[in-house]
């Protein structure tokens, strides 16, 4: 069975609680996330370790950001489900870079292995406009 992928599935566990966190705002700076996750998780988070995956996930197109004043508010480029989206098929666009033809191969030989019903939605999704 297949699951619905999680921001954790292309963030890493850090960036997704970081994200949660602008969504659960709907915008926030850096100070107001490093103060959220402080009360989420009991933890501190050093503010520029904060600033800098912020920084990255603005740069990967994730969260958008807008200077105000001296600080900058960042907000979810899009929802949940077309991030997680985007990001996955940055993703295997990677690992066919990385990898090529022997990547190819390998997703083809799992493709073999599922149940008809499983190739047959996988096959009207790949025909599905981006």
């Amino acid at each position: 069975m297949t699951r619905t992928p999680q921001f954790e599935d292309v963030l890493g566990p850090l960036a997704a609680v970081i994200v949660r966190e602008v969504n659960a705002r709907g915008e926030a700076s850096v100070a107001e996330v490093v103060d959220g996750l402080r009360r989420t998780q009991g933890r501190e988070h050093a503010y520029t370790t904060i600033m800098t995956v912020m920084g990255r996930l603005n740069e990967k197109g994730v969260l958008v950001r807008e200077r105000r004043g001296r600080q900058y508010i960042y907000r979810p480029a899009a929802p949940e489900a077309e991030l997680i989206d985007r990001l996955s098929g940055l993703a295997v666009d990677r690992v066919v870079e990385r990898y090529g033809a022997a990547a190819l191969r390998h997703f083809a030989v799992r493709l073999a292995d599922l149940d008809p019903e499983t190739r047959r939605r996988l096959a009207a999704l790949a025909d599905e406009p981006e």
